[in-house]
């Protein structure tokens, strides 16, 4: 009788440790789904408008993150993606934009610094490594009131050419820089540190509410 009682107690642990086992398989998403997650997050945050932007913005960095600890990453693709993120709302509107040759650069992320009397402007093109930052003294308008200029493109820094190599000589003019607003344009040759990469930047236009 005791070998009985011993024997299906056995088969009762056995069963329990297997319905635990199946259970926990079964509520552990696969990588599988995780990564379509990721791809549903990353679709509906390159869709976001001004409203929803940050929420949609930590919703894949949300995504991102499971995806790392359900799947790892190897390489460090997914965490880099996610240090990229920026989930801020930004207080500046407006259009901060050029072409450089006839291709247009938007960038759609735009930050405003004021540090004494000196304003700085700072925008990103979102999922890409692209840079603006330029400085103004508050109040300043006219020719030539756009200092410290730097494009990062390509992973270089580009700076206005003076002289201009081919023609296009570096010019800026500020319309518009009140307590809440610059307005201005900008154009000219750019060239990078070692100027053996040379860029026409044409059409720029800062008009830009904070």
């Amino acid at each position: 009788m005791k070998s009985i009682k011993l024997f299906s107690s056995l088969l009762l642990l056995t069963f329990v440790l297997a319905c635990s086992s199946s259970s926990d398989s079964d509520s552990a998403p696969s990588c599988e789904s995780l990564a379509d997650a990721t791809d549903a997050a990353q679709a509906a945050y390159l869709t976001a408008t001004p409203s929803n932007q940050v929420a949609r913005c930590n919703a894949y960095k949300t995504a991102l993150q499971n995806e790392i600890n359900g799947c790892g990453d190897e390489f460090g693709d997914l965490q880099n993606l996610i240090d990229g993120l920026n989930c801020t709302a930004s207080t500046t509107t407006g259009t901060l934009s050029m072409n450089l040759g006839s291709a247009p650069l938007v960038f759609d992320v735009i930050t405003v610094t004021t540090s004494g009397t000196t304003r700085h402007i700072h925008g990103e093109k979102t999922n890409t490594t692209y840079a603006i930052d330029f400085d103004v003294e508050i109040g300043q308008t006219g020719a030539n009131k756009i200092n410290n200029f730097e494009l990062l493109l390509f992973s270089q820094t580009f700076t206005p050419l003076i002289p201009a190599a081919f023609g296009n000589n570096w010019t800026t003019n500020i319309t518009v820089n009140s307590a809440t607003s610059v307005v201005g344009t900008f154009r000219g040759e750019l060239a990078n540190a070692s100027q053996t990469s040379a860029q026409d930047l044409l059409n720029g236009v800062v008009n830009i509410t904070f």
